[in-house]
């Protein structure tokens, strides 16, 4: 691996290398396997970071956190990605979708009480919001949450909920006024995935085996009003305040992700002898090495310049949108030249490119799609 320091502080680059020992020692490439393989989450690694205290990273001290940023949580994520995508999307998950909600537009009493478990990594979470009839178009949602005394009771059903099995709390989006516009009529709740009134259904996946994909329906599940996440009828605003950290968090796993896959294939153009000399050695897969590499070193440069945008607190929807587009394309290009450069190789779990090969196509898609970003950008130009 090409060693660059990317602005990085003193501080950030001893984080990053203690992540990458961590990896090393927790998430060898058998254990990646071995989950991905057998459909198995990553919790045990999920609680030794714990153990690290990096779970609590971007949460304030007060909550128990390091009061640290996106950038040292860009840091862990990578690392973790490089790993194991699917370990580095249980933190995402808890950061971001549970933390990074709950600071954004949480009550106190409610980030009191979640903040120091997530922290500890004694909570997990997960984000409820696609459904079979409102994928790209989020506003189309339809399922209901009425009002009811001191509960609301929610009727309705999602779809592709990553790892909500696992979740102690969902960040599920709803719509408590069918009469308001689209985008109005919104709102958000915490709610318990677990609780009677709710079937999960895990889903047969090209990718994501490991933390797993599920459908889930909900049947007059009673939630109480102080689980309501952030006003009433103002879910849409409060999901597009979060959305730069969501596109941030895919963006720097599939960072880690493609660089490990570039990696595989650099050694494995070093080690694979045809036609009397390793193929490393021919001018064709040196170009297709060189532009892996171009595609990753790039990807972190944007990433982290967006990481430091979304601490500064600055504007960044543009910087997002266009990070996230690059950065899933560039890892479905690394992703790709790597299988071709593996041969027949690259088609057996063997070796982490057919896992990268599958993981790969499902970020152009998940956390807003290659082509909502281009219309998003285009939007922000003027269009």
């Amino acid at each position: 691996m090409i060693n660059l320091d990317f602005g990085f502080t003193e501080e950030q680059i001893i984080l990053r290398d203690s992540v990458r020992r961590f990896v090393r020692e927790h998430v060898p490439e058998e254990y990646a396997r071995k989950c991905d393989q057998e459909k198995i989450a990553p919790l045990e690694a999920f609680d030794k970071l714990a153990e690290m205290g990096w779970l609590g990273v971007a949460i304030p001290e007060q909550y128990g956190g390091s009061g640290l940023g996106f950038v040292e949580l860009g840091i862990i994520m990578e690392e973790l990605a490089y790993g194991l995508l699917e370990l580095s999307v249980l933190v995402y998950r808890a950061a971001v979708h549970g933390a990074a909600s709950l600071l954004t537009y949480g009550t106190e009493a409610q980030r009191e009480a979640y903040l120091p478990l997530i922290a500890e990594g004694k909570f997990k979470s997960s984000m409820s919001l696609t459904e079979p009839n409102a994928g790209s178009d989020a506003a189309g949602i339809q399922t209901r949450a009425v009002a009811d005394g001191d509960y609301f009771i929610i009727n309705g059903q999602k779809i592709f909920n990553s790892q909500v099995d696992l979740a102690n709390r969902t960040v599920l989006v709803t719509r408590t006024d069918p009469d308001a516009p689209a985008h109005k009529g919104m709102s958000l709740f915490f709610v318990d995935p677990h609780q009677p009134g709710v079937t999960i259904e895990r889903l047969d996946t090209l990718c994501f085996r490991s933390v797993g994909t599920n459908r889930v329906t909900y049947e007059d599940v009673r939630v109480h009003k102080s689980d309501l996440l952030g006003q009433l009828n103002n879910g849409w605003k409060h999901l597009m305040t979060n959305l730069n950290k969501e596109r941030f968090s895919v963006s720097v796993q599939v960072t880690g992700s493609a660089q490990q896959a570039l990696d595989c294939a650099t050694q494995y153009a070093k080690d694979r002898i045809q036609f009397g000399k390793p193929i490393g050695s021919f001018q064709a897969i040196q170009h297709k090495l060189a532009d892996m590499q171009i595609q990753v070193h790039n990807s972190r440069l944007m990433v982290y310049d967006l990481a430091r945008k979304l601490d500064a607190g600055v504007s960044c929807r543009t910087e997002a949108s266009m990070t996230k587009v690059y950065t899933a394309e560039a890892y479905h290009k690394v992703a790709d030249e790597g299988m071709q450069i593996l041969g027949g190789y690259s088609m057996m779990p063997d070796f982490p490119m057919e896992r990268h090969y599958r993981d790969c196509r499902i970020m152009r898609i998940g956390g807003g799609s290659s082509e909502v970003m281009r219309t998003s950008i285009a939007k922000d130009m003027g269009f």
